[in-house]
């Protein structure tokens, strides 16, 4: 199991939704004529992937 997706699910509901908040925000403000912008922003993107999955597992295991 990945490391990241590990430490989300250690994460109370709001945790989650403030990670979630915040990798929005870093994707908004990415300056996109930035030499990493394709890397940062697929970080991003997977970090935001892995919150909704850590989210679903929660709503199917209820």
């Amino acid at each position: 199991m990945d490391d990241e997706l590990e430490r989300l699910r250690w994460l109370t509901v709001d945790e989650i939704a403030a990670a979630r908040r915040r990798a929005i925000k870093q994707l908004n403000l990415l300056d996109r004529s930035a030499a990493d912008h394709a890397v940062t922003a697929a970080a991003l993107e997977r970090t935001m992937d892995l919150i909704g999955q850590v989210q679903t597992d929660r709503r199917h295991d209820r």
